[in-house]
């Protein structure tokens, strides 16, 4: 018997090409969107799930109150770990790090690692990266240890075994491999190529790190027992370190943190040397709801589609009821129908998928997707969507189809029933109300991408070629006739030195400023050690008092407009002279420049000191007089070899940089868009289905007018007007929704563009065009139709 029922359904889908094109297309379209969506959003929640006991590690952050405002730090001091593990008998373990890059020397070849830590001894036993050689007690025990990622093993030695092996660090000081491990997951909050012992950095780099309480870049992690109560322990954790804190003048609050929650769950926190991996849980949810909408549309679309052209099988389902067919066999007759479709749209949608999944990948910017065909659960759970979906979409015109009366079914007589007409007009009001949320939700995402982009940043980032030299002494010491070599390269308008750049993560200390009453406030503030040419060169404005007078006035400093407005003065004069204390080093407010955007849009513009201090910078930019820049590439890179020789070029572009700022936004807008735009076309393909449907229903009708008279036009506003009604309804509908969860989206950023109602105008004016194209052109062909014809239906 089910063999005659598949045999049925192949036979009617080949008879009805059309019919069967559309909903295969929109169902395949529809779970392929939802496979990708759906992937993704398990991707982002499940970062630093691979570890073994990820449910019971916690990074420790600091939060930081001062009467000039409050600071939130992902990390926490050097020596926190330590007297936590020693003070706590429940911490099972705990370990730290420290981000960092350096230059790696091996032979006569010289690397720039961007992907460097430093880490305890115990970073091993408390997270389970998988290692390939080495002891996971030992390996970062000694000073001058390193652990190789897999990828870094073989570009420094090949097939060799690197364990053993030397390479030489930042100063030419030498490092032992003494391990290796495999890559770490892209879907780690933090990532690292090489692993230096922490106790190269506090015993041979800089000792007096390891017992500064005040400098919050190092990442604490703790390994607590199962079910530890949270706010219980971080309760306990400031009572301990209130010993610490309690004879400074601003609140420290230290608290731990599950590590699962870092990634999406974590607030937006600085750190000196960069943060780690966040995402965004906003973006999650906005996808989440994508992949509900596009199943749903995509039912919706099969119900009308089926619907609509299940009146041509009348005469058919009436023959099959008077020869004895009960209304059960013909509810399964159809359900097989729908299953067949959705069996048939699973094998499209899985050859789409491996097709597509390279460029998705690209487009998300990470490994989302690595071998589906070799991942049964996977294939197992898009196959049963897949048939659940069809299934459940064909139930209603099983119902409906099985329901025809045998007599009006043979003389051509059939009709829906006001029920039946109000369900579809439902459906398809729901499907206008998702894709005008779309196309608005599309809209401010751009809007405010370009609001980012095009915004006043308050410096000059256009021609600025930048060069980081990791603080090598051997241009620090001679940074003024270094500036001479580089301004006399054709080319080259401008030189300066600093230790940050806009873009880049910042460097942080602790400050004392006078405010207008009189008293000294201590806060951490940002910090740039720059030159004296460093502001004419970025086109940052001075708002009140001097620029540097030269390389050796250490003695001022310029503060931005956040920081003096914190202390409680009026303007920026009233600030100059004030008195400052950092590193235990006195000065005086020399200047006022006009706030900056050094980091992106998600952040405000944070307190920020600038003063001179040679030795401390790192980077060196030069303004190119040039819209083509090769020229003056390799010019700059035949002086830098002679400047440092034995250091490469490492170079970048300021604008570069700072837009790298933005390209999970970017990517969001782009995946966003490419979803909403499938989304909208399979809703485009219930339109279709239900405007067929209606033309079908009105053949007479329209054959009756024409004979009466009815011009072509009128005919069409007919058939269209009661769509437009539906958009009306469904826009409605849409702009609170659209503008409540869009409004939650922009307020994850500090600077935001508004919501105007255009945006909405637009999208709505854009849903009527779609709607026009596409009911119009069915529309015209039954205007245009014959009428003895359509009226040769009854």
């Amino acid at each position: 018997m089910f063999r005659n029922y598949l045999k049925t359904s192949f036979r009617y889908l080949r008879r009805h090409k059309l019919f069967s094109l559309i909903n295969l297309a929109g169902l395949s379209i529809g779970l392929t969107v939802c496979f990708f969506v759906v992937s993704y959003v398990r991707f982002e929640s499940s970062y630093d799930g691979f570890h073994e006991h990820a449910d019971r590690i916690y990074r420790v952050i600091t939060d930081v109150e001062s009467p000039s405002g409050a600071i939130a730090y992902e990390g926490s001091s050097a020596p926190m770990g330590p007297a936590l593990q020693a003070a706590f008998p429940e911490i099972q373990a705990s370990t730290r790090l420290l981000l960092d890059y350096f230059i790696v020397k091996k032979d006569i070849n010289t690397f720039s690692e961007e992907k460097v830590a430093y880490a305890d001894a115990s970073l091993f036993s408390v997270f389970s990266f998988p290692l390939l050689s080495g002891d996971r007690s030992t390996m970062l025990e000694a000073p001058f240890n390193m652990v190789l990622s897999e990828t870094a093993a073989k570009r420094y030695f090949g097939s060799s075994n690197p364990v053993g092996q030397t390479l030489y660090l930042d100063g030419g000081q030498p490092a032992v491999v003494t391990g290796v491990m495999k890559d770490m997951p892209s879907n780690a909050h933090f990532k690292a190529d090489i692993l230096v012992s922490l106790s190269t950095l506090l015993k041979i780099y800089n000792p007096n790190r390891g017992s500064n309480w005040k400098a919050f870049g190092f990442y604490t992690y703790l390994l607590l027992p199962p079910h530890t109560d949270l706010q219980v322990f971080n309760r306990k954790l400031n009572t301990f370190l209130g010993q610490y804190y309690k004879d400074l003048p601003s609140r420290y609050q230290v608290s731990a943190e599950p590590l699962t929650d870092i990634y999406l769950h974590g607030k937006p926190r600085g750190n000196r040397s960069g943060s780690a991996v966040t995402g965004n849980v906003s973006n999650i949810y906005i996808f989440s709801a994508i992949a509900v909408f596009v199943l749903l549309i995509a039912c919706f679309n099969f119900i009308n589609l089926t619907t609509a052209f299940s009146l041509q099988r009348a005469k058919e389902i009436s023959v099959r009821k008077v020869l004895g067919a009960s209304g059960k066999q013909l509810r399964f007759q159809f359900l097989t129908d729908a299953a067949l479709i959705a069996l048939i749209a699973f094998c499209v949608s899985l050859i789409l998928i491996i097709m597509l999944t390279p460029a998705f990948n690209k487009l998300a910017g990470k490994e989302v997707i690595q071998h589906i065909t070799g991942n049964r659960s996977q294939l197992l759970l898009l196959l049963i969507v897949s048939l659940v979906t069809g299934i459940l979409s064909g139930i209603y015109p099983a119902f409906f189809m099985a329901a025809f009366r045998p007599l009006n079914g043979l003389k051509g007589r059939f009709s829906t029933g006001t029920q039946g007409l109000a369900l579809r007009r439902s459906l398809v009001t729901v499907q206008f109300t998702i894709s005008i949320v779309l196309i608005a939700a599309t809209l401010i995402v751009y809007t405010q991408l370009h609001y980012m982009q095009n915004r006043d940043l308050g410096f000059r980032k256009t021609h600025q070629l930048y060069i980081d030299f990791h603080f090598d002494n051997r241009i620090s010491s001679r940074s003024e006739a270094v500036k001479q070599e580089l301004l006399r390269i054709p080319g080259v308008k401008e030189v300066s030195l600093s230790s940050c750049l806009p873009g880049r993560p910042t460097l942080k200390r602790m400050t004392e400023t006078e405010d207008a009453n009189g008293n000294m406030q201590t806060a951490e503030t940002d910090i740039y050690y720059i030159d004296q040419d460093f502001l004419p060169q970025y086109g940052i404005e001075l708002l009140a008092g001097h620029n540097f007078y030269n390389a050796s006035d250490t003695a001022s400093l310029l503060v931005n407009e956040t920081l003096i407005k914190g202390l409680g003065y009026k303007n920026a004069a009233a600030a100059i002279g004030k008195r400052l204390q950092q590193n235990r080093q006195s000065g005086t407010i020399g200047g006022v420049i006009r706030d900056f955007h050094f980091n992106s849009f998600r952040e405000e513009v944070k307190p920020l000191t600038l003063r001179i201090l040679p030795g401390n910078f790192t980077f060196i930019t030069l303004t190119l007089d040039t819209e083509d820049p090769s020229a003056s590439l390799q010019l700059i890179d035949k002086a830098w070899k002679g400047i440092m020789p034995g250091m490469p070029l490492i170079y970048a572009f300021t604008d570069d940089t700072y837009n790298n700022l933005y390209q999970a936004e970017e990517r969001f807008g782009r995946l966003f868009t490419i979803f909403s735009a499938l989304a909208i076309f399979i809703s485009c393909l219930g339109l279709l289905g239900l405007s067929a449907f209606s033309i079908v229903q009105r053949t007479r009708e329209i054959g009756i007018r024409k004979v009466l008279g009815a011009s072509a036009s009128a005919i069409i506003t007919l058939l269209t007007r009661d769509f437009i009604k539906l958009i009306a309804i469904a826009f409605l509908i849409a702009v609170p929704v659209a503008w409540y969860i869009m409004s939650q989206w922009l307020n994850e950023f500090a600077y935001r563009t508004g919501i105007s109602w255009w945006l909405f105008a637009l999208a709505g004016i854009s849903a009527v065009m779609v709607t026009l194209l596409t009911v119009g052109i069915q529309a015209y062909r039954a205007a245009m139709a014959n009428p003895v014809k359509s009226i040769g239906t009854e």
